[in-house]
């Protein structure tokens, strides 16, 4: 049965703002519509919900109205997260691609920046070791060298993002900086418990490999393990030479989720005026998609931003990956975004096998949002 979307509460756009937040903390999908006609109704934005959620929802509603003044600070933190952005690094070409790429995301979105770098991980590859100290033995006069040459690394990295703000005259950017000894999943998984980032901006191998492996382990696991999205530069995609999306894709299934993902996307798209394609991807097969999921998602994108900014539509295809990549090239995408739904929709995407023309050699940034539980 398909779910059914109802209207929990109508409120000013800073409190649906604020109880969007609490709700999807909670892990209660929800979003908002109106927003464009708050100028002629104050008051008049509506906080949607599943009706399957509305008990749980209610209590939470319940509490915010008794609680607001608490409530109010511990969502604008919330909010405030959207504006820091977390670099994990580890010195290849790939990661310090990722970083510039940070730079104009962060400019455009009034962002600060952190570098984060794990040393010392135990699952990482031999070269993590620095080499010329492979064969000593004095262990902990070992570690002490690897975290200061990290140390040093790291801040010459910063150095040098800094140095390409200052080229590009990009608006002053807060750059951190952190390093940690152990498993580098763990250490950016803890480091996003504590920074609070609203974005994980990563650098990956590109298309070398097949499959999800081609994303590299951490980013793989990153994707499947981490509640804020993370947004994946491949190798090959020259950030140096950064140019402003223009053309977003959507890939998506149509259900409640995506309606948490757009919000977020839209917030993403809109400091780069940039059009949303919402694509939906079936095998030809699977026969006629329900069109009523297409015109409630496509009324709830008009409310989020001008009409002529979105186009929503259905690609029947024998084959997703090229079906998929085919209306990248077409439509000049500059960026790939979905949400991982359980596992099902992006483990389609990234079988390893199904085609030698792997998705990612269209060399694009791959942004994934997560389901809520």
């Amino acid at each position: 049965m398909a779910e059914k979307i109802i209207t929990l509460t109508t409120l000013t756009y800073m409190r649906a703002q604020l109880l969007s937040s609490m709700l999807q903390q909670n892990g209660i999908p929800c979003f908002l519509t109106h927003i464009n006609e708050i100028k002629e109704a104050p008051g008049g934005v509506n906080v949607m919900i599943d009706e399957e959620n509305l008990e749980a929802a209610i209590k939470i509603f319940e509490d915010f109205k008794k609680n607001y003044g608490h409530e109010k600070e511990k969502a604008l933190g919330y909010l405030k997260s959207v504006r820091r952005i977390l670099v994990p690094v580890d010195f290849t070409v790939q990661s310090e691609n990722a970083a510039y790429y940070a730079l104009f995301i962060a400019e455009k979105l009034k962002a600060n920046i952190k570098l984060v770098n794990a040393y010392l991980d135990p699952m990482g590859p031999p070269q993590t070791y620095l080499e010329s100290y492979t064969y000593q033995i004095n262990l902990e006069k070992v570690i002490r060298e690897i975290e200061d040459e990290a140390y040093k690394n790291l801040d010459a990295m910063r150095k040098r993002l800094r140095k390409r703000v200052e080229e590009k005259g990009l608006k002053k950017i807060t750059i951190g900086l952190d390093l940690f000894k152990g498993n580098a999943v763990n250490v950016i998984l803890q480091e996003i418990e504590d920074y609070k980032p609203g974005l994980v901006i990563i650098g990956t191998r590109g298309s070398e490999l097949e499959g999800l492996r081609s994303f590299g382990s951490v980013t793989a696991h990153l994707i499947q393990k981490s509640h804020v999205p993370v947004l994946a530069i491949p190798k090959s995609y020259d950030a140096t030479n950064f140019t402003a999306p223009r053309n977003v894709l959507y890939a998506t299934n149509f259900d409640t989720n995506d309606f948490n993902a757009l919000n977020r996307l839209v917030n993403f798209v809109k400091p780069f005026n940039a059009k949303i394609y919402c694509l939906h991807a079936a095998f030809e097969e699977e026969g006629e998609f329900d069109e009523t999921r297409i015109r409630r998602i496509k009324s709830y994108l008009f409310q989020l931003i001008d009409a002529y900014h979105i186009e929503c539509g259905i690609l029947e295809t024998i084959d997703i990956q090229q079906g998929i990549e085919d209306f990248i090239d077409e439509h000049h995408i500059d960026v790939l975004a979905m949400t991982t739904r359980k596992r099902n929709f992006i483990t389609r995407l990234f079988q390893p096998g199904m085609t030698k023309k792997f998705l990612f050699q269209t060399n694009i940034p791959l942004l994934v949002f997560q389901s809520l539980p």
